[in-house]
């Protein structure tokens, strides 16, 4: 065996895995397309003083007609609330994370440009923001793009309505608009921390993680799929609880612990839901469990789960085995087996039953298209390192 050979090669794939790129963060891609006919989508009127009925008569468009006895006055058009996606009808906010702007294939029946402010409402507080300046649209269909690039992390990742603003057209009278679809573009990131639970991080470093079953596990728990039992470990910047070996109610079963986008809880899971993870690759949890009396000894079984969509389905992509050992270890598992991850209503962690009651903290929950670097290839790292100069040591006498 060449020793230095081999580890070099194994530095080079260890490298490879920690830098390639093999898909994307928040997927690019079409909200709305208004495919066949007979279904608005739920967009509507959102405010304005001009009227309007909407139509899906014919297949690829949306149309608009104003129909006020202001002719022309302003108005406004937007999505449902509670709509993400014309594919989807899973209530929540829409997560586009990391991407860059909105498309709207629009334009409208009048004779000269009209202005459109485009917008979103966003984040717990429905926050209005305008996607950079008023626009003159055009007669007939044209393409618009807009910047999320003014908008906080908030905002982003909780997106209630996408719509625009015609603002008033008096001259124009009343127009009929077309909207033949709109769609997220943009550079999407490679790796998204969905909670680190570091020092001034959101909701007071819990980052909406709630306990979601098996309570009874959860010292402190009063019951309830809420945060009691929580708490931010600030020393680690980690999320803590104490898990009970023996809970005295027939359950033998660890805690299950969920998050939603990684935002605040709010009183309730709902504000923080849904989550866009398609296109990643993996998930790692880091975590580590310390025996309450002997900080050592044994493993404690860590299932990470999913529960996607309108049905909250539960999907796992497998278990690891938790050292408790008092120490930080990286657990990965491979999402490519899961299904419907742009629609994710909870990411979570599943403890198994174990004998003593552990402290359990988790640093990290973090989505990759590659997997997180592993102490065999850090170790690889520092063995070529030192076998490299031992190799020039050799070259030299």
């Amino acid at each position: 065996m060449n020793l230095y050979r081999d580890t070099i090669i194994l530095f080079v794939v260890g490298i490879g895995l920690a830098c390639g790129s093999v898909g994307h963060a928040q997927s690019p891609g079409v909200l709305y397309t208004w495919d066949g006919t007979g279904n608005i989508q739920e967009w509507k009127k959102n405010f304005g003083t001009n009227d309007t009925f909407l139509d899906n008569s014919i297949a690829g468009e949306l149309t608009l007609f104003e129909t006020g006895g202001s002719a022309g006055a302003g108005i406004a058009f937007s999505d449902g609330s509670n709509r993400r996606l014309e594919t989807s009808t899973a209530s929540g906010g829409l997560d586009l994370t990391g991407l860059d702007f909105l498309e709207f294939d629009l334009g409208h029946s009048g004779s000269g440009n009209i202005d459109v402010q485009f917008f979103i409402q966003g984040s717990t507080g429905f926050t209005f923001e305008a996607l950079g300046p008023d626009i003159s649209v055009s007669p007939g269909v044209s393409t618009y793009q807009v910047p999320l690039s003014g908008l906080t992390f908030e905002e982003q990742v909780y997106i209630r309505t996408v719509g625009f603003n015609v603002r008033d057209h008096i001259g124009e009278g009343n127009v009929t608009w077309t909207l033949e679809e709109v769609r997220s573009g943009g550079t999407p990131l490679s790796v998204r921390d969905l909670a680190t639970h570091d020092a001034g991080s959101s909701d007071a470093g819990l980052q909406g993680a709630f306990a979601n079953f098996d309570l009874g596990a959860i010292l402190g728990n009063d019951g309830g799929q809420n945060q009691t039992g929580l708490t931010q470990n600030l020393v680690d910047g980690s999320l803590q609880w104490t898990d009970l070996g023996d809970h005295g109610n027939g359950d033998p079963s660890g805690g299950a612990v969920s998050y939603g986008n990684g935002t605040e809880f709010g009183g309730n899971s709902f504000n923080e839901r849904l989550t866009d993870a398609s296109n990643y690759d993996f998930v790692t949890l880091r975590m580590k469990a310390t025996d309450t009396a002997s900080a050592g000894g044994s493993s404690v079984d860590v299932q990470s789960f999913f529960q996607t969509g309108s049905g909250f389905n539960f999907q796992t992509p497998g278990t690891e085995s938790l050292p408790i050992d008092g120490a930080y270890h990286d657990l990965t598992f491979p999402l490519a087996a899961m299904t419907n991850m742009n629609n994710i209503q909870f990411t979570g962690i599943n403890l198994a039953s174990h004998p003593n009651d552990i402290t359990v903290d988790v640093d990290l929950v973090r989505f990759s298209t590659v997997p997180e670097p592993t102490s065999l290839v850090l170790l690889s790292i520092a063995a070529w390192a030192s076998l490299g100069m031992v190799h020039r040591g050799r070259g030299e006498a």
